[in-house]
C-alpha cells in the first residue's frame, strides 16, 4: 500500500444526463480511473529524485475499492522514507523535494481532468 500517496476525486456531476442513459459498469470505471493514474504515476516517477531508484520504481497504483458508481485508488512511493523526500527532514542535507502533490496540481491536474473525461465520453458513446 501507498506510503506517501494521494487520492483523486474527479467530478462527474456534468454528466448527469449520459449516466441516466447509460449505466456504468465497474469495468467502465476502472478505466476511467486508469487514464488518469496513469498520467499521475509517470509525473510521480519523473519528478522524483533518484538515488538508487527504489522510490521512484515503488511509485504505483493501488485499487481500494471498485464499483459501477466508485473507485477508490492510492497512488504513490511505497519506500518508507518517500514521506521524508516530499516533506524534507530538520537535516539540510534532506531538503524538501515535493513529487507527489505535484502531480496532481497544475497543468498536470488539467491533464489528468481531461484524460478521464475522454475515456468517460467514449465510453458513453460521444466525443
Amino acid at each position: 500500500m501507498s506510503k506517501s500517496g494521494i487520492s483523486l476525486h474527479v467530478d462527474i456531476s456534468k454528466f448527469g444526463p449520459a449516466l441516466d442513459r447509460k449505466k456504468l459498469t465497474r469495468q467502465n470505471m476502472l478505466d476511467i480511473r486508469g487514464a488518469g493514474a496513469r498520467i499521475v504515476i509517470n509525473k510521480q516517477r519523473e519528478l522524483v529524485p533518484v538515488d538508487t531508484g527504489a522510490t521512484r520504481a515503488s511509485i504505483n497504483s493501488h485499487i481500494i475499492e471498485a464499483t459501477e458508481k466508485r473507485v477508490v485508488d492510492e497512488i504513490g512511493p511505497e519506500t518508507d522514507y518517500a514521506p521524508f523526500i516530499e516533506f524534507g527532514t530538520s537535516n539540510p542535507n534532506y531538503p524538501i523535494q515535493p513529487f507527489v502533490r505535484p502531480s496532481i496540481e497544475g497543468s498536470n491536474a488539467s491533464a489528468i481532468r481531461n484524460a478521464m473525461e475522454t475515456c468517460f465520453k467514449i465510453i458513453l458513446g460521444g466525443r
